[in-house]
């Protein structure tokens, strides 16, 4: 009998519990939201549920590719969008500055910083991909990271291709692709950077 009368009690705690896990965090200095259930998504998971979604929000150029098997690589929840070529993110459970291995855009006080910085929040939305490649870190701690879209395109590229960044060209297995998709960014006078008031002039 008295657990019959402790059963409502029981099932009201349970689901407080429930909702106080899953609703919403937002953690010190980020600013976009994080859930329990983000947290522990797979590549592959988040794949799939945004198979035919309009991702990313805006069409990319011709030439921006894609990571042939993007299902492989590790899923990062973006935490804040630093600038062009930085984010935070949230990785295996830990916070991470990620710096985009392959390219460079303006720092801040100089032109097209904040086009570029825009334009990558576009493109990141909340989660992206990671792909690690020949240096792990910068000598600022920084990851380095070429970042995917959950499809598999390139985030660095589409920032190159439509003129909000350079391409790195010292090193990388994207160099060589990177740096043809800015001479031509160049010569077609796209964007902030090689627009009617960019570096072109």
């Amino acid at each position: 009998m008295l657990f019959t009368l402790s059963l409502p009690v029981v099932l009201l705690a349970l689901t407080g519990l429930l909702i106080a896990l899953l609703a919403p965090i937002r953690t010190g200095g980020g600013t976009k939201e994080l859930t329990q259930q983000e947290l522990a998504a797979t590549a592959t998971a988040l794949a799939k549920e945004h198979a035919g979604d309009d991702y990313p929000p805006a069409e990319l150029p011709p030439g921006v590719f894609k990571h042939p098997q993007p299902e492989s690589l590790p899923t990062a929840v973006v935490m804040e969008v630093i600038d062009g070529d930085t984010i935070e993110v949230q990785l295996e459970g830990k916070r991470e500055t990620v710096r985009y291995y392959g390219i460079d855009t303006p720092e801040r006080q100089e032109r097209c910083y904040e086009e570029a910085k825009k334009r990558n929040e576009e493109l990141t939305d909340r989660h992206v991909l990671l792909m690690a490649d020949a240096r792990d870190r910068d000598s600022g701690g920084r990851l380095l990271r070429y970042v995917f879209t959950l499809d598999g395109s390139s985030i660095d590229a589409a920032l190159v291709a439509e003129g909000f960044a350079h391409a790195w060209t010292a090193d990388g297995s994207y160099r060589h692709a990177l740096m043809a998709l800015e001479e031509k960014a160049q010569r077609e006078g796209q964007g902030c950077l090689w627009g009617d008031s960019g570096e072109g002039e």
